[in-house]
């Protein structure tokens, strides 16, 4: 199931994400094996920082933060981010059932040291509020930018991590990707001057798009159900899909940057579609929950729906 959502760091301040309980509920009854989200697992975002002398902004926007939490929790363990990594599949693979705290805490350290902040809040949210403290790898400020991250309003942590806890699993997948390598800086610029303007403008306007949900009309549980039946309504996102991106095939653009863009998006695409296909053997035959910008749904859905062994379940089984 793609569920295509708006993304919560645009809510206003003093937005409560206790209206998402409803739609959590939703969620839950789905009952999925695995849950996927919209962020740069460990090894791509340790390749884009290794990189970032070819794409500084794309680096500091989009594997800053992680790699963040990654240095605090690396020093604490004495490991990079491929040893934790290592020591990581090998801590998974003695998982317990009944895990003690202390190895609760140990994985919420590795998983942040491995580049994976969102299974180490899962963890961490695993453990009792009196359990949630330095030791075992988490040292004080590691312990703090957990904290921190469990207050974010995104739909990594008010969706994901609190479904996962929920439903006893261990981790969440990490299946973006923000590799791609078309534009020259200069033609990044030309796009960004001269033809978004225009596409915004146009998708702007529209008044089917106009229908599309946003997260300002989440104030209640029951809006909330409403905007995600929207934002996941294939008529409304087929039309953004045709004036965002398909509209730029056949209008010509200064250097075919509107063409070289969409080569970039359906290669990003593809990619996340690798991803969360490797992050669904880990659960034959179970369910599996792709929580993504409502934009890549359509995408998603088209290059999931031709892998062998996959079935795609549409929204409606948990939105209606």
């Amino acid at each position: 199931m793609v569920l295509g959502a708006a993304h919560l760091s645009n809510a206003g301040e003093g937005w409560d994400p206790a209206v998402l309980n409803l739609l959590l509920d939703r969620l839950a009854a789905f009952a999925p094996d695995i849950i996927t989200i919209e962020n740069q697992p460990g090894p791509t975002a340790y390749k884009l920082w290794a990189y970032r002398a070819v794409s500084p902004e794309t680096a500091a926007t989009y594997a800053g933060p992680a790699l963040e939490m990654a240095t605090t929790a690396g020093l604490s363990l004495d490991m990079d981010m491929p040893q934790a990594e290592a020591a990581l599949r090998q801590k998974m693979a003695l998982f317990s059932e009944s895990p003690a705290p202390a190895d609760r805490r140990r994985l919420a350290a590795l998983f942040a040291a491995a580049g994976d902040p969102y299974s180490a809040l899962v963890q961490w949210w695993h453990l009792p509020p009196a359990e949630r403290v330095a030791g075992d790898g988490i040292s004080r400020r590691l312990a703090a930018q957990l904290d921190e991250l469990g207050q974010e309003n995104e739909e990594g942590v008010q969706l994901a991590v609190k479904l996962a806890v929920r439903l006893g699993l261990q981790r969440v997948y990490q299946t973006d990707s923000q590799e791609d390598d078309v534009f020259t800086p200069e033609e990044a610029d030309l796009f960004a001057q001269k033809v978004f303007p225009s596409l915004a403008q146009s998708v702007t306007a529209d008044p089917l798009v106009q229908q599309r949900g946003t997260v300002a009309e989440m104030t209640t549980p029951e809006a909330v159900l409403d905007a995600y039946r929207r934002l996941n309504d294939p008529r409304i996102e087929r039309r953004l899909a045709d004036l965002e991106w398909l509209g730029v095939i056949d209008r010509p653009t200064e250097k075919d940057v509107g063409r070289k863009r969409m080569a970039a998006w359906e290669a990003r695409n593809l990619r996340m579609a690798a991803n969360i296909r490797e992050s669904a053997a880990r659960a034959p035959g179970g369910k599996v929950l792709v929580i993504v910008g409502a934009t890549h749904k359509l995408w998603l859905e088209a290059y999931l729906g031709m892998m062998s062994d996959i079935a795609i379940v549409s929204t409606d089984q948990v939105l209606r």
